[in-house]
């Protein structure tokens, strides 16, 4: 019964698509179900504090965003970054739902260097859009976003954690953030299997761990004194 629903939604108008998404999201909010449920999510309030600044890179619909918002609370600043436009416009409808009035919302890419690229949205079996799943390409498309540098923006705070879910173009985006990384060493969320992602991050002092069914490797920054043979 899903997918037919799912695949009677998908002959709908994308203008009905979207607020069908949109009414599903702020229902969840309401109702306290608007979610994730990856590990990392579960235990994200022993990785971050009130008063703490987050980035959010591949934010989505915002259910991390929500989550750092409340965390980080009112004192707190997260900035969710989302460069699809149809996205975009969903955790920005989402954002003001939420408790605190404390997210950044960027319309752009996070990468190694500002300019334009393609992004691609792929679509699943029902023949509805993928959002989770866009990412950056350099072949021919026809929907085309802003690239920028973390370090670019030049935050007067330090960052305390950074997420990433970049469908593997978090190399670029790491890349981009080099200042930020060695002046903040915040815990990272990074949605990769990388060896070259792990390798580069265990060089600039950082531990990895992989939860338990997560899509996801977490990253600790440990000071040089405490600094062993890595995990």
């Amino acid at each position: 019964m899903n997918d037919l629903l799912k695949r009677l939604t998908s002959g709908l108008p994308q203008w009905w698509q979207h607020e069908l998404r949109r009414l599903k999201c702020r229902r969840e909010i309401q109702r306290g179900t608007f979610r994730s449920y990856e590990p990392e999510y579960l235990i994200l309030d022993s990785l971050i504090s009130a008063g703490d600044w987050v980035i959010d890179v591949g934010a989505n619909v915002g259910h991390y965003t929500k989550r750092f918002s409340d965390l980080v609370g009112p004192q707190g600043r997260v900035i969710a970054v989302e460069p699809v436009a149809e996205t975009f416009s969903l955790v920005s409808a989402n954002a003001l739902l939420f408790q605190h009035g404390n997210v950044t919302l960027l319309n752009v890419a996070a990468s190694d260097h500002s300019g334009i690229a393609g992004m691609q949205v792929p679509r699943l079996e029902t023949g509805l859009s993928n959002y989770y799943q866009a990412r950056l390409s350099g072949g021919s498309t026809d929907r085309h976003v802003l690239t920028v540098r973390l370090d670019a923006l030049a935050l007067p705070h330090p960052i305390g954690l950074l997420k990433i879910d970049a469908e593997g173009h978090d190399p670029a985006v790491l890349r981009g953030a080099e200042a930020l990384l060695a002046r903040d060493h915040p815990t990272l969320i990074v949605e990769t299997d990388s060896s070259e992602v792990v390798q580069h991050l265990r060089g600039l002092g950082y531990t990895n761990e992989k939860l338990p069914g997560s899509p996801n490797t977490l990253f600790r920054w440990l000071p040089h004194g405490v600094r062993g043979a890595g995990v």
